[in-house]
């Protein structure tokens, strides 16, 4: 649930959650996600013109004015150019997609401008997650409270690692807007569902961007059904088999204790 505290002056340091011990690929986030170059997106921009006056469309046009991420329609187009680019290299293809928890709460309690402001938030967040060559955007139309990452040359391990570095942060996220001309608050508390869905070389011959949008969305779908703020591939609760390792392998030494004390 998110929380909300009066004044812009107060400060809070959020605690991010350390990933699981198992986890040990290398943090993604340490590189920016560069959606586009300029020199490409200048190129395309060029090449696109707007469908009521038919006049070009400028930069900006390539990206969501409220995140800064990469507007849908061109997110789509880059992502079909990489899933067939990983197609003919015979590479996999990962894609991420996540909607915030209860986000219309945000809306009606604290204001759109507020909403904009924890929208904002998380596509910091994506952008700190995430590889160079990652493809993000904001899905679901100018009041979508939904994002989509698209993993080149990442399997499920991969994705998971990333999907988990997102969902711990946007908890721990902190973000302060105003709410009238006079009051601050600061929304804490914000919890997203997130959907892995993944395509190895086998899947990539016979399957598209559209197939690998719909498998990433029953998995989203299952993780709001096991009850929100949490991770699922395939209707497969990943959040909730997680703990339950870390859960056994927290017993793991106390039960080996007690066997060695009976044998003694």
């Amino acid at each position: 649930m998110n929380t909300a505290r009066a004044g812009a002056d107060e400060s809070r340091t959020p605690v991010i959650a350390e990933p699981a011990p198992e986890i040990v690929a290398p943090r993604s986030g340490d590189r920016p996600l560069h959606p586009v170059s300029t020199a490409l997106a200048a190129h395309a921009a060029g090449d696109r013109r707007c469908d009521s006056c038919g006049q070009p469309l400028a930069e900006d046009a390539l990206n969501d004015g409220p995140t800064g991420l990469i507007e849908r329609w061109h997110w789509d187009e880059l992502a079909e150019e990489e899933i067939a680019r990983s197609r003919s290299l015979g590479h996999s293809v990962a894609l991420i997609m996540l909607d915030l928890d209860r986000f219309k709460d945000v809306n009606d309690n604290y204001g759109h401008l507020a909403g904009d402001a924890v929208l904002r938030g998380v596509a910091d967040v994506i952008r700190d997650t995430t590889r160079v060559g990652d493809l993000a955007c904001r899905y679901g139309g100018s009041a979508g409270d939904e994002f989509m990452v698209l993993l080149p040359e990442a399997g499920l391990e991969e994705a998971l690692v990333v999907a988990e570095r997102i969902r711990s942060e946007i908890t721990a996220m902190s973000v302060t807007a105003k709410v009238t001309r006079d009051m601050s608050a600061t929304i804490e508390g914000q919890t997203v569902s997130i959907g892995v869905a993944t395509y190895c070389l086998g899947d990539l011959a016979e399957l598209d961007l559209e197939d690998l949008m719909l498998d990433a969305d029953v998995s989203l779908r299952a993780a709001k059904r096991h009850g929100r703020d949490r991770i699922c591939v395939a209707n497969v609760d990943v959040t909730r088999e997680q703990a339950k390792r870390t859960q056994a392998d927290r017993r793991s030494p106390s039960w080996s204790r007690l066997r060695r004390l009976r044998s003694v």
